[in-house]
């Protein structure tokens, strides 16, 4: 890909600046970079393989050449600590948006961070931020989207987690028309972080993740937990009622797994 393909993406923000690259060690690690270098918010990279791509608490990503979508966005949202959580919010709707309408696709996002299809991850989304003070100052949000990834090029200890657009479809994926549709949807759903609308935003995603009511299974800090969900809030986290009906707020960076019962 290059960077001509994604000119007049029609967006506002996100896209406007575009660099694509064939290998990287992460698309986090060169977002880090242009920021030293002054770039704009809503710059994208790119990449079509990541060696050493990451998701949360430093887990590695799996993202081999061609698989599918691996970007970075560099964001500035002016946001106080207290609501950054959004910022991944955001990202994970986005995808769970695109799968959803333009491929039809049953895509839900499992809390706090995963994008699953019928029990097995899509994608996932991270956010690495840095701070002055209290206040975010700059954050990149990282996106793995599993897209041309076929079932003979997963790990076998992955096979029965993973999935991606190509088995789920049967069909093979345009990746730049899909890089564009993708991007819209992100931008669309950081406008409403711009405005303020954490609503608009906490309804969806409460939508999407479909969980309250579900009995779950789940490890915080090391320790395991079982217990019905009660609430879910985009920033504040999730409302678990426990075995001895206490009822306890976790929050998302705390939650290193969560399993539906």
């Amino acid at each position: 890909m290059s960077e001509n393909k994604f000119s007049n993406l029609g967006t506002k923000i996100i896209g406007q600046t575009v660099h694509s690259f064939k290998k990287v060690t992460s698309t986090n690690d060169l977002a880090w970079l242009e920021i030293s270098r002054g770039a704009d918010e809503g710059t994208v990279i790119l990449a079509d393989e990541q060696l050493k791509g990451r998701g949360r608490f430093g887990r590695q990503w799996f993202a081999p050449a061609g698989g599918g979508i691996w970007c970075s966005v560099i964001l500035k949202p002016d946001l106080p600590i207290e609501k950054s959580g959004v910022v991944m919010v955001v990202g994970a709707i986005a995808v769970c948006e695109l799968l959803q309408e333009k491929k039809g696709l049953p895509a839900l996002i499992r809390w706090p961070n995963d994008v699953m299809i019928d029990g097995k991850k899509i994608s996932g989304v991270i956010v690495e931020t840095k701070y002055i003070g209290r206040q975010p100052e700059m954050m990149v949000l990282g996106i793995g989207l599993n897209v041309n990834l076929k079932l003979s090029e997963i790990p076998a200890e992955l096979k029965k987690e993973v999935t991606s657009l190509v088995i789920e479809t049967k069909n093979e994926v345009e990746s730049e028309s899909l890089v564009r549709d993708f991007l819209g949807c992100l931008d669309n759903w950081y406008q409403k972080i711009k405005e303020k609308d954490f609503e608009s935003i906490t309804r969806t995603w409460r939508k999407m993740c479909a969980l309250t009511g579900k009995k779950v299974l789940f490890q915080s800090k090391g320790e395991k937990f079982e217990g019905e969900v009660v609430d879910l809030d985009p920033c504040a986290g999730i409302s678990i009622r426990l075995e001895n009906n206490d009822v306890r707020l976790f929050r998302g960076e705390y939650v290193d797994w969560i399993r539906v019962k």
